[in-house]
């Protein structure tokens, strides 16, 4: 027999926050602001429906947010070395050019993900989650209201500070 767990719960909800913010990721990188209903499915998604969002909620949702954009940044990477690799320039280089630039590629891959590593790293730590929540109401609690109004601006502003929007719009341009 299958039993239900709080845990069991916790996951299914934060999936279908997960999946509320990967729909509102590409609009709030854009336009740098949600819509209500938007924000309350996310919320809600991450809560479970209880009334306040704890730090571990708000822990899985920043975790959740790095692993989207890393994702997109991975399919963007791999789409432009792609095309990159099937120029007629690529293919025209001796194999030791081609080496060579193979070679800076791996660097620049290795900073372009480190960003993702380290906001990863970052969002692990209670304590920022902590002063995160605490950004968002001073006494810690935040509530359905409290989080449609302050966690636009928030998020907007960590992925800035991180260096972690990836765009949509450059993923989808490269794959016309």
């Amino acid at each position: 027999l299958l039993r239900s767990t709080a845990h069991d719960s916790f996951a299914m909800g934060a999936s279908k926050g997960k999946l509320a913010l990967q729909e509102a990721l590409p609009v709030i990188a854009k336009e740098g602001k949600l819509s209500a209903e938007t924000l309350g499915k996310i919320f809600v998604g991450y809560t479970g429906g209880a009334a306040t969002m704890t730090s571990r909620q708000l822990q899985r949702l920043f975790r959740d947010i790095v692993g989207i954009q890393k994702k997109l940044g991975e399919k963007i990477y791999y789409s432009c070395l792609k095309i990159f690799q099937s120029s007629p320039g690529y293919k025209q280089m001796s194999w030791f050019e081609r080496k060579m630039i193979d070679s800076s590629i791996a660097v620049m891959k290795t900073t372009i993900f480190t960003a993702f590593s380290t906001a990863m790293n970052l969002y692990t730590n209670i304590a920022v989650i902590d002063t995160l929540l605490k950004s968002m109401s001073p006494d810690g609690v935040v509530s359905q209201e409290t989080f449609i109004s302050k966690a636009p601006g928030m998020i907007f502003g960590e992925l800035i500070k991180n260096n972690l929007i990836v765009s949509q719009d450059i993923f989808n341009a490269l794959n016309k």
